[in-house]
């Protein structure tokens, strides 16, 4: 019986299966996604113009964690500016590049920077005033410490699975920040010049857990034998919960995803 061939390469496989716990890094990355709240900051608006203020929090937002400079690491991610301002017409994407600034196992420090150049004539919202603006450089930087937690459901309601992590800002106003250079008016003169900066942020993420493709079918945050009898009870059927790759079948194919990954996360 399939069963049978199924359990014997269970009791050969754990024969060999030593149990790790990941770096912080590795879990995030192995996450596959980041929830994000920002909750508050000050703006300051210099130039030809002048202004301060605070925001208030936005909506929680979900980022993909992507290879955005091919180093072979999936923890960038796409900034939607609209989603930190929403109302004054940014609509940019920077792209914020990670970089692992220590890891422990116990905690880490991840800082995820970025910029662009747009050089594009918009219509944006000061202070409730529509004008044209020349934009012409956009930066920001966002440091966060992570540090496990017991793993629980995402508490902005944006991960698809479990979390056992989360991140608060780090490294003060040097590392946490949206700075936007550009011109009133599109005229590209010293007088016309403004920038933007978004400054004292304070923010909140969550991530990491296991996801149900890479064998933790339960969503307890861990690959292991709960996993395996779980997936060996349901071998054969088309039951969704325990079908790890989505094909309609729990097979050998779900199983050895199981097996591969065991002892993954914890």
């Amino acid at each position: 019986m399939r069963n049978g061939v199924a359990m014997s390469i269970l009791t050969a496989t754990l024969m060999g299966v030593c149990v790790a716990t990941a770096q912080i890094v590795d879990a995030l990355e192995r996450g596959g996604k980041v929830s994000w709240k920002f909750l508050s900051s000050n703006y300051e608006i210099t130039g030809a113009i002048s202004q301060s203020g605070s925001l208030s929090a936005g909506d929680p937002v979900l980022f993909p964690f992507q290879d955005l400079n091919n180093d072979g690491v999936a923890l960038d991610v796409l900034l939607d500016l609209a989603d930190l301002v929403p109302d004054v017409g940014l609509n940019y994407q920077i792209p914020l590049i990670a970089t692992v600034i220590s890891d422990d196992g116990t905690s880490a420090i991840v800082r995820w920077t970025g910029s662009l150049d747009p050089n594009q004539c918009i219509t944006v919202n000061i202070g409730g005033t529509q004008v044209n603006a020349l934009v012409t450089h956009a930066e920001g930087s966002l440091q966060g410490q992570v540090t496990r937690i017991d793993c629980q459901p995402d508490r902005l309601g944006q991960m698809p699975h479990y979390v056992n992590l989360q991140i608060v800002p780090n490294g003060g106003d040097d590392h946490n920040y949206l700075l936007v250079r550009g011109y009133l008016f599109c005229v590209q003169q010293e007088m016309f010049l403004t920038n933007a900066r978004i400054f004292n942020m304070d923010w909140i993420g969550y991530g990491g857990g296991v996801p149900k493709s890479l064998g933790n079918v339960n969503d307890d945050c861990i690959v292991d034998d709960a996993d395996l009898l779980a997936v060996l009870f349901a071998f054969g059927t088309s039951d969704p919960d325990t079908d790890t790759n989505g094909d309609g079948i729990v097979d050998d194919a779900d199983l050895l995803t199981v097996l591969f990954n065991f002892g993954t996360g914890g």
